[in-house]
């Protein structure tokens, strides 16, 4: 029953949400006869919805802190990048820029070493440790020498072999290849000798005996490196370190002089 005068309300509940969902935008009733009709292109608007705000709150803050995250992924990036570059950079001296061979990388000489692992080990001397190594690329084998950086003599023997025999090239004279230095690391790369030593034929009794021409190859081979070193290159190689385990024996058992850490140059005519 409706009244001459009276008090018309609306409530509606909104659950469990913080904002208003229910709007009355307008009403029509009579006391007698019909309601007039409403005309819903005169309503006023619907005020916005603060839910459908909400994402655009969050992509204002987001935004930034994605941009601020990358900026520093792509700073530490680059400072990680700089700083391997400068411990494995090495600035090449005088004495490697006139004697010096191939360079190779470190990265290059551990992977072919796998790493430098006792397997591939062949041989400790006074200087440090060799290791046999493939090229991956081509299957090349070599022989990496690790010269000990601990020793006091170790960077003297690195530089002396290089200028010694970086230039060399006889058929008697173990072939050096090329050599690596960074901080902490001198390595030497050499024509890899797959019968080892003379020392493991003359000593070691699970090796075969040579016999005697072709022992008198090996030492034929030994005496022509020397004449060569001595008389027929620029300069005169003072080896001063020749031992049965310091002549290498190819795959055809030619002797090859190697180990030149303690060799030292002079002019010819010179006074020893």
């Amino acid at each position: 029953m409706v009244y001459d005068q009276m008090y018309v309300g609306f409530s509606a509940a909104t659950g469990s949400t913080n904002h208003p969902s229910h709007y009355v935008l307008g009403w029509s009733f009579m006391v007698n006869g019909e309601a007039e009709s409403l005309d819903y292109r005169r309503l006023p608007q619907l005020p916005p919805s603060k839910s459908k705000r909400k994402p655009k709150h969050i992509v204002v803050w987001l935004l930034p802190v994605a941009i601020c995250t990358f900026a520093l992924m792509v700073a530490a990036t680059v400072i990680l990048v700089v700083r391997r570059r400068i411990k494995y950079a090495e600035v090449l001296e005088d004495w490697e820029q006139e004697y010096g061979p191939h360079w190779f990388s470190y990265k290059d000489l551990h992977r072919a070493t796998d790493g430098f692992k006792e397997k591939e080990l062949l041989g400790v001397g006074g200087f440090g440790r060799v290791y046999r190594g493939v090229w991956p690329a081509s299957n090349i084998e070599v022989a990496v020498k690790r010269v000990s950086h601990e020793s006091g003599q170790g960077m003297k023997e690195f530089v002396a072999e290089i200028v010694s025999i970086g230039k060399l090239r006889h058929r008697n004279v173990v072939q050096l290849l090329g050599y690596c230095r960074r901080k902490g690391e001198l390595l030497l790369v050499y024509d890899y000798m797959p019968n080892g030593s003379l020392d493991r034929y003359l000593y070691d009794h699970t090796k075969p005996s040579l016999d005697w021409a072709r022992r008198f190859m090996i030492i034929k081979g030994v005496a022509s490196a020397l004449l060569y070193l001595h008389e027929e290159w620029e300069q005169v190689v003072v080896h001063r370190n020749i031992k049965a385990s310091n002549v290498l024996v190819d795959g055809e058992l030619n002797g090859k002089l190697g180990d030149f850490g303690l060799a030292r140059l002079c002019q010819h005519g010179t006074n020893l």
